[in-house]
């Protein structure tokens, strides 16, 4: 799956509020994250993925698990909610 949100945050800004939608992400779904340069790198029992922080845009990708799939949409969801919280100027 991929998500993508444009900001005008500047990326430092946007890379600060990334950290408060890994730990919203973690909090659903408890997920682990760690930072390798501008990718916040995301673990969890069936998810792995990135979030990539760009000057005007950040980037989701995230790949489930089979039994995760199912539930895509909610995850999606979840996420989108999240980048618009967490991104909102």
């Amino acid at each position: 799956m991929r998500i993508k949100r444009d900001h005008s945050l500047g990326k430092d800004e946007a890379r600060k509020r990334v950290d408060g939608i890994a730990e919203t992400l973690s909090d659903e779904y408890g997920l682990r994250s760690s930072w390798d340069g501008d990718d916040l790198v995301i673990k969890g029992s069936g998810v792995s993925g990135r979030i990539v922080v760009a000057e005007e845009s950040v980037n989701v990708s995230v790949r489930l698990s089979f039994p995760l799939a199912m539930m895509e949409s909610t995850i999606r969801a979840s996420i989108q909610e999240a980048l618009e919280e967490h991104l909102a100027e």
